[in-house]
């Protein structure tokens, strides 16, 4: 299977234990208008890391120590494949320190509050759950 992109998810949980989640918007060729963790394409010559890292910034404003949790293979609908690298870490943050730098909302979710959204399909192996 030939991997078309790579991108890198960012699973960054508060002291609550609730899990930071972004409202992709409408214009997103993947996922638009559902929720799941932040991350992004990751670019020529960037490894995963440092693309999460990079992405986590970019889209909150936040700095985490993180640590690769799981890499899966997803094929789109549009015939394309991406590799999928997440990364999990814990923060001191809390709402009022994440800034929106990319999508309709981010916020800190508990997972009964991540029930009544439209979640990414994926959002299942993106949390590590079967």
């Amino acid at each position: 299977m030939d991997i078309d992109h790579e991108v890198a998810f960012i699973v960054l949980t508060d002291q609550a234990g609730r899990i930071l989640m972004q409202h992709r918007g409408p214009d997103k060729r993947a996922e638009p208008n559902r929720w799941s963790p932040p991350g992004g394409l990751i670019e020529p010559g960037e490894d995963p890391l440092t693309a999460a890292h990079r992405e986590l910034l970019e889209e909150t404003g936040l700095t985490a120590t993180l640590t690769f949790t799981r890499a899966f293979d997803q094929a789109l609908t549009d015939g394309t494949t991406v590799r999928m690298h997440v990364y999990t870490g814990d923060t001191d943050a809390r709402q009022e320190d994440v800034v929106l730098g990319e999508g309709l909302a981010m916020r800190f979710l508990t997972r009964e509050e991540m029930t009544t959204r439209p979640l990414a399909g994926n959002i299942k192996a993106l949390l590590g759950e079967h």
